[in-house]
């Protein structure tokens, strides 16, 4: 007799539950009409990305990344209404006949990054480059620099970091 009891309860609990499942859900109310929407930082996030993110410094300090010796400094500004940077370092040397130093400029948020150029050496023996943007954009989102060791023959895309810095520290 329980057990009867049991399987009839058993029985109406399934039948209950599958009419919940079956049942429409309720439709959300709030949607978003673009993705542009979500994108747009709220003041709050706007605040804290401004903050965090130092796009205002002319100056910026090189790294060794194998030893955290200080090698070099850039520099970015406006010149004739166009963004340029400027960077002096004294980099390891390498077989200039395989290898050369390209100066990377990245930014964060939203992520992204570009090539400046291939570093050449002054009178001094030190790397620089000197670049000036042929646009109207403004860089200055752009805050963390990166110099990689590429090979002539190799891929164009970032290779190994050799020094990294960034504007502000």
């Amino acid at each position: 007799m329980k057990t009867g009891i049991i399987i009839i309860a058993l029985v109406i609990l399934f039948v209950v539950s599958v009419v919940w499942f079956r049942q429409p859900k309720e439709t959300v109310e709030n949607r978003i009409d673009s993705i542009a929407d979500v994108l747009i930082p709220d003041p709050i996030s706007q605040a804290v990305i401004s903050g965090a993110i130092d796009t205002e410094s002319k100056t910026g300090q090189l790294f060794l990344v194998s030893t955290s010796e200080d090698v070099g400094q850039a520099l970015r500004g406006l010149k004739d209404d166009r963004y340029f940077f400027e960077i002096k370092s004294r980099l390891p040397e390498i077989d200039r006949e395989v290898f050369y130093y390209n100066v990377w400029l990245v930014r964060q948020i939203p992520y992204g990054y570009f090539s400046l150029g291939e570093m050449i050496t002054n009178d001094d023996g030190d790397f620089v480059l000197v670049w000036e943007s042929q646009d109207n954009n403004n860089y200055f989102g752009y805050t963390e620099i990166v110099i990689t060791r590429q090979e002539f023959s190799g891929s164009k895309d970032p290779s190994i970091h050799i020094v990294e810095g960034e504007f502000g520290e």
